[in-house]
């Protein structure tokens, strides 16, 4: 009896290594030894299922994701939706550029600049400067759709993706 006992144990031993060695085991796998039996004489290892990187279904990876704050230069490609902030730095003449409504077929922007430094050209153009108590601004909108771009002072606009949630928006310094 004490023999199969070690025969037994050795082979735990032998099993409890080879999983210990193989990498691809994740400790939540459950290890069973038969002490009745012999463990298989061939190395068969089941692939571990890995996560994979689910595509967007636009087909689009924006380079630099959803980090709005990456268009604070005005150098940047960005996943957007209805309410999303883009803050701008002031040398562009633009402070903000709000993304203020999504459908398949345009996208509405929002834009808030400084006092007579704001234009801009596009679809669906509006511009007016406003001052209460001595604080101006001038504040715009306009429309984008995929293929037609838009510039905001020497900012270029383009969305070369859109949908009723979401969209691509790119900025380019010109």
């Amino acid at each position: 009896m004490p023999t199969v006992v070690r025969f037994t144990a050795a082979a735990l031993l032998v099993v409890l290594a080879a999983a210990c060695a193989d990498s691809r085991t994740t400790p939540s796998t459950p290890l069973s030894v038969a002490t009745d039996t012999l463990p298989p004489t061939t190395d068969t290892v089941s692939p571990v299922p890995t996560a994979s990187v689910r595509p967007s279904s636009t087909g689009h990876h924006p380079a630099d994701g959803s980090s709005l704050a990456s268009c604070k230069d005005a150098d940047c490609e960005v996943e957007v939706r209805a309410g999303d902030r883009l803050r701008i730095d002031k040398r562009f003449g633009v402070q903000r550029i709000t993304i203020s409504s999504l459908d398949p077929d345009e996208a509405t922007i929002a834009l808030l600049g400084f006092t007579g430094g704001l234009q801009a050209e596009g679809a669906n153009v509006s511009i007016s400067s406003s001052c209460v108590n001595g604080r101006c601004r001038d504040e715009g909108k306009l429309s984008l759709a995929p293929g037609r771009s838009a510039r905001i002072n020497n900012l270029r606009l383009e969305v070369p993706y859109l949908s009723r949630d979401h969209a691509i928006l790119r900025l380019t310094p010109r």
